[in-house]
C-alpha cells in the first residue's frame, strides 16, 4: 500500500465517525483512505475484542465489519451489539469477500443493516457509508428532541403544580371563611395574586425562551453605551432593597461603548441581576463592574451566595436545570434564566461565563461584549 489514511478529523468537523473493524491492516488503510478524504473520521479495529473496546470508549455513527476473523467473526461482534442497549440501534454493514446467498442472508439475520462484497466499488461503499451515516444522525437528533421535549414537559409540569396547589388550597380556605375573617382574607387573597404572577413570570419566560429560539437570526447590532448599561444594572436597585440586600455598581472612569444587540444584552443583565438578587443572602451585597481591556467590555455580577458545586458549573447553561442552592427568599427558580442568558451571548459573538469566588462564598457572572473605539464610532 502506498496510500496512507489521511488524519482523523475533529468530531466537530467530520462527516461521520465509522468504525472500520477488519484483521487485516491493509484493508482498513484502504477503507480508511476512501472515506477520509471524503470527510470521515475513521477509528480503526484489527478484531472484534478490540471492536468492541473501541465502541464502549466512543460511538460511532456506523461500523463496517469484517464477516471472517479469528477469536470472534463479524457475526459474534454484531450480535452482542445488538444485544446491549447502548449499540442496538447502532448501523453495521458487513464487509466481505463471501458473497454466496447465505452468507448474506446471515449477516442481515444478525443485525447488519447492508452487506457490501470485497473488492468493493468505491462510489457503491461512499453511497452506502453516507446512507446509514445520514440515518443514524437523522435518529439521533430526532431522539435528543423527543428527550428534551419530555423534560421541558415534565419541568413545566412540575413548576406549575405546586404554585396551583397553593392557589387551590388558598381559594378553598377562602370558602370556608366564616364573614368576621376578613383580615384572613385579604391575606390569602393576597397569596392567590402573588402566585399568580410568580406562575405568569415563568410562562412569560418560557415563551420568550421559544420566541428567542424562533427569532435568532434577527439580531439588530448597535452601539451600547456605558451609560446605557449602568440604566440595566441600576433598575435593580429597588428589587435587592426588598431583600435588604446592597446593590454596588463600579463605573469606569472614562465611558466606554460596545457592540450587541440591545434587547439581548438587556435581557442578559436582567437573567444574571435577578438570579444575583434571589440567591443572595439577606443583608449581603451585590457588586456590578463595568470595565474594559484587551478582550472586550466586561461586565461583571458579583454576589455573596452560596456559589456552584463542581456538578452546577458543568450543566449550569443547560435548559430546566436544578442546582444545589435554592432561592433564599421563596422565589421561584425555572432553571431557564442563565439557559436565555448563554444563548443570547452565542448569537451576539459575547461570552457569557460562570464562577465561583477566588475568596468565600459567591459567584461572578461575566458578559464580555465587543468594545468599539470611541476614537471611531
Amino acid at each position: 500500500m502506498s496510500e496512507e489514511p489521511q488524519p482523523p478529523l475533529s468530531p466537530s468537523t467530520a462527516r461521520g465517525v465509522v468504525l472500520v473493524v477488519d484483521d487485516q491492516m491493509q484493508n482498513i488503510q484502504v477503507v480508511g483512505t476512501v472515506l477520509t478524504r471524503e470527510g470521515y473520521e475513521v477509528i480503526p479495529a484489527t478484531g472484534g475484542a478490540q471492536a468492541l473496546q473501541r465502541i464502549a470508549a466512543r460511538l460511532p455513527d456506523l461500523v463496517l465489519l469484517d464477516v471472517v476473523m479469528p477469536e470472534m467473526d463479524g457475526f459474534a461482534v454484531c450480535k452482542r451489539l445488538r444485544e446491549h442497549p447502548d449499540t442496538a440501534s447502532l448501523p453495521v454493514i458487513f464487509v466481505s469477500a463471501a458473497n454466496d446467498s447465505e452468507t448474506i442472508v446471515r449477516g442481515l439475520e444478525a443485525g447488519g443493516v447492508d452487506y457490501i462484497t470485497k473488492p468493493f466499488n468505491k462510489a457503491e461503499l461512499l453511497a452506502r457509508v453516507r446512507t446509514q451515516v445520514d440515518l443514524q444522525r437523522a435518529r439521533e437528533t430526532t431522539a435528543r428532541i423527543l428527550r428534551e421535549r419530555e423534560n421541558i414537559v415534565s419541568m413545566v409540569a412540575h413548576d406549575l403544580k405546586n404554585p396551583l396547589g397553593a392557589i387551590r388550597f388558598s381559594a378553598q380556605t377562602l370558602l370556608e371563611l366564616p364573614a368576621e375573617k376578613l383580615v384572613t382574607a385579604s391575606d390569602l387573597t393576597n397569596h392567590i395574586v402573588t402566585t399568580c404572577d410568580q406562575m405568569l413570570r415563568f410562562i412569560e419566560r418560557f415563551l420568550n425562551n421559544r420566541a428567542q429560539e424562533a427569532e435568532r437570526d434577527r439580531l439588530t447590532t448597535v452601539h451600547i453605551t456605558s451609560a446605557q448599561l449602568k440604566e440595566m444594572l441600576s433598575a435593580w436597585y429597588p428589587t435587592a432593597k426588598r431583600k435588604n440586600t446592597t446593590l454596588s455598581l463600579r463605573l469606569p472612569e472614562i465611558p466606554l461603548l460596545a457592540s450587541g444587540d440591545l434587547f439581548t444584552v438587556r435581557q442578559i443583565v436582567d437573567n444574571l441581576m435577578s438570579n444575583a438578587v434571589k440567591f443572595s443572602p439577606l443583608g449581603s451585597q451585590i457588586i456590578s463592574r463595568i470595565h474594559a481591556n484587551s478582550e472586550g467590555l466586561h461586565i461583571d455580577i458579583e454576589d455573596e451566595g452560596p456559589g456552584f458545586t463542581e456538578s452546577d458549573l458543568a450543566r449550569v447553561f443547560q435548559d430546566y436545570t436544578r442546582l444545589s442552592a435554592r432561592p433564599t427568599g421563596g422565589e421561584s427558580s425555572t432553571g431557564l434564566g442563565l439557559a436565555i442568558a448563554k444563548r443570547g451571548a452565542d448569537r451576539m459573538g459575547a461570552r457569557l461565563t460562570i464562577e465561583n469566588r477566588s475568596i468565600g462564598q459567591g459567584s461572578i457572572a461575566r458578559l464580555t461584549l465587543p468594545l468599539v473605539n470611541t476614537s471611531e464610532a
